[in-house]
């Protein structure tokens, strides 16, 4: 009996043994089964959005009325002078990285000007941060300037005055100059768009205007009244020109005076004339006044308007 308990008893424990490590894998964090995670849930650092920028600017973007009670409690009260000057979070922020880029350019023993500053600490700190000796010394003039625009110097010394008066160090004055062609060029860019849309709806009504009036003869109408204009010193070439051209009572008065030049001229209250020819209307003309030259100044211009319209036929 004993030779037989012994080996039983030796036989069940090490069945046990390989028991144990099962449970210390799912003890470990390592095993855990990962949490899906909500993307609604709030964060738990939520709460401490609210920080000292925010507290110090109130929602509308005002600085709030307890700001130097909020930085004495963040042992910042020896800024409150300079919060003051901010009125927003986002010139505050702007004016903590001037002063970054400041840093990189201080001079040893260089301080930032205060209300006790001396006019040589001044000088001294606006050299150090690269603000030139005088407004002329600046040198702003836009590497690219947008298209129809050109550099002004009148223009170009106010900012060269300001820049100084403010005390713009010379790199970011030019950027500054840069960034205000730029969008200058926009805008100028957009007024373009809206004049030229505004241009082709005009001229759109206009030809409708006149289309619906001459109806068919809309064609030979304006081969009319084109020809007439040109025989009046009008260049199809000149925008200025077409542009007026294109107004409907110009059109129909050209229309009108080549309709009279080919019927001929008529007294007022005599029959109608018979029909002549341009050539035939200016010799009318030159019968009457041999010398030309010496005619009156409207019957000459007539005469030149008869002499074209005939070469133009005679084409």
């Amino acid at each position: 009996m004993e030779t037989t308990t012994a080996p039983t008893t030796e036989a069940a424990a090490p069945e046990a043994a390989p028991q144990a490590p099962q449970a210390a894998p799912d003890a470990t964090p390592e095993a855990a089964a990962p949490s899906t995670p909500d993307v609604f849930a709030t964060p738990e650092a939520a709460p401490e959005q609210t920080n000292i920028i925010n507290s110090l600017y109130t929602s509308e973007g005002g600085l709030a009325e307890n700001y130097t009670a909020l930085l004495d409690e963040h042992g910042l009260g020896n800024l409150a002078n300079t919060v003051g000057k901010y009125k927003s979070a986002d010139g505050l922020l702007k004016g903590a990285a001037n002063l970054i880029n400041f840093a990189g350019k201080k001079v040893e023993g260089t301080i930032v000007p205060n209300e006790g500053s001396t006019e040589a600490e001044i000088a001294e700190y606006r050299q150090a941060i690269g603000v030139p000796e005088s407004p002329t010394a600046y040198d702003i003039q836009p590497e690219n300037m947008p298209e129809g625009l050109e550099w002004n110097d009148e223009v170009g010394g106010f900012w060269q005055g300001k820049f100084h008066e403010l005390g713009i160090p010379q790199a970011q004055a030019q950027e500054i100059a840069q960034a205000y062609s730029d969008f200058t060029g926009q805008q100028l860019e957009q007024a373009r768009t809206v004049l030229d849309a505004q241009s082709t709806a005009e001229t759109q009504a206009a030809q409708a205007s006149v289309q619906k009036e001459w109806g068919a003869d809309y064609e030979k109408n304006m081969q009319s009244a084109v020809s007439m204009a040109e025989v009046k010193g009008f260049d199809l070439d000149n925008p200025a020109d077409i542009a007026a051209m294109r107004n409907p009572k110009v059109l129909n008065m050209f229309l009108a005076e080549h309709k009279s030049n080919q019927e001929g001229v008529m007294p007022r209250g005599a029959e109608q004339a018979p029909s002549k020819s341009y050539q035939e209307l200016a010799m009318d003309l030159k019968s009457k006044h041999p010398n030309m030259e010496m005619a009156p100044p409207g019957v000459y211009a007539k005469y030149i308007e008869f002499m074209k319209l005939s070469a133009k036929q005679q084409q």
